[in-house]
């Protein structure tokens, strides 16, 4: 009996994926106002809780966990809510490091496929994917009557469907480069004053070490016109005690801990999330140290330069924009490896130029389809463009193909380029 209600409950919540993915995807203009309509159909389930909200272009789901992390540590139920999954839909919602069961989400979608009907019925308003998607994790979130919820913003800030919540005790700015600039920006600065949208008045604000100096500037403009304190990590404060395959050691402020994920960018995720730690412990929170350790101890994601093998070395990363690329050639390089076969694929709108970060890295490039479907570039129009940065490379029908090949080389081997490409990785492998 209980195996018969596991499936059932499975194929609900699968059916309500089919019916997420079957939305639109993104839409200018009124999806603001289609955002808060459907959250009125459902009673409002944002004004219930109180949040940490995340935003920037990189490190985002990684703070969003360490700072849920903490939370939990410290005793508070606490939710997460990341955008987008690599591996499974239910990772996307999550309380105390608990991905949302098939039950709980097949419930919350029928309730939001409802009620999106019934907007679309009574007032022709569509809600998107995202929106429909971000809904049913409020609601959740709000069922389960959460303490706290760590909130990770989709594309931008200002028009976002996260930014429809109000009881944001920390909002946090991760690190902002070029990314969607088709959507919210041509530069920087003007990406920084789209992201800055998440500020809400009585809040306090962090923000990640080392931006662009132009990007600092907006975000201390907005903090100042808002009248919200800013907290911001100085990176001098933050030491890497070592860095070795799969380990970071690193020192913030007299927080020494090993974090579960490579890289000195994690060691500056892990600083901005100790400083939202201590935020809303300004704000009320009551978080210990021991808390605060433990939680960035603790943190372990799929595909942020992901060692899931060591011998042979195999590496996922979901890198997929020119900071994000030039971080991985970063770490590589920091890890001191032997040249790797690099396993490629990207989306036809991304820009392509950023994998010349990864020439010292990679001996040998197979080009994979990044996803299945038009949005993935061609691995042989991909291949064509990596030749202007890679000694080698070779067109790949499929990523299992790839995969095989890569083997025989005896090489380590890193697949990148992509989000999609790396949760296929990570079913497969």
């Amino acid at each position: 009996m209980e195996i018969k209600k596991s499936r059932s409950a499975a194929k609900k919540a699968e059916e309500g994926i089919a019916w997420l993915a079957s939305r639109q995807r993104l839409k200018r203009g009124t999806y603001p106002k289609a955002m808060a309509k459907l959250c009125a159909l459902l009673g409002n389930p944002q004004e219930k809780l109180a949040f940490v909200h995340i935003a920037g272009t990189n490190g985002k789901g990684s703070t969003a966990a360490f700072i849920a992390s903490i939370c939990t540590e410290a005793g508070y139920k606490t939710g997460l809510n990341i955008s987008p999954f690599v591996v499974q839909f239910a990772e996307r919602m999550q309380i105390d490091g608990k991905m949302i069961s098939d039950s709980a989400l097949a419930s919350v979608l029928a309730k939001v496929k409802k009620a999106a009907d019934a907007l679309e019925k009574a007032e022709g308003m569509h809600a998107t994917e995202f929106e429909c998607t971000t809904a049913a994790a409020l609601l959740w979130f709000a069922e389960q009557h959460c303490d706290l919820v760590c909130m990770e913003a989709g594309i931008g800030g200002t028009g976002d469907a996260t930014n429809l919540i109000r009881n944001t005790k920390v909002a946090v700015l991760t690190k902002i480069a070029l990314d969607h600039t088709a959507l919210i920006g041509n530069t920087p600065a003007e990406i920084a004053k789209n992201k800055c949208g998440i500020l809400k008045p009585g809040c306090v604000a962090v923000s990640a070490p080392e931006q662009l100096p132009e990007v600092k500037d907006i975000i201390e403009a907005a903090c100042a016109e808002q009248q919200i304190a800013l907290r911001c990590p100085e990176p001098e404060d933050i030491t890497l005690r070592w860095q070795i395959a799969g380990e970071n050691r690193i020192d913030y402020g007299g927080y020494t801990v090993g974090l579960q994920m490579p890289g000195a960018h994690q060691a500056q995720n892990a600083a901005v999330a100790v400083e939202a730690a201590l935020a809303l412990c300004d704000a009320g929170y009551e978080i210990s140290d021991e808390a605060i350790l433990a939680g960035l101890e603790k943190v372990k994601l799929p595909a942020r330069i992901e060692i899931v093998r060591r011998n042979p070395l195999l590496i996922i990363d979901g890198a997929h924009n020119p900071d994000g690329i030039a971080t991985l050639a970063a770490t590589l390089k920091a890890m001191k490896l032997p040249e790797l076969t690099g396993i490629i694929g990207m989306m036809r709108d991304k820009d392509v130029s950023a994998l010349a970060a990864l020439s010292d890295c990679f001996e040998l490039v197979y080009t994979v389809p990044s996803e299945e479907g038009e949005r993935a570039m061609p691995p042989e129009e991909l291949a064509e463009k990596c030749r202007r940065y890679f000694g080698h490379v070779e067109p790949r029908a499929t990523l299992a193909e790839a995969l095989r090949d890569a083997e025989r080389q005896e090489n380590g081997i890193c697949i990148c380029g992509s989000l999609y490409l790396a949760g296929q990785a990570e079913k497969m492998i």
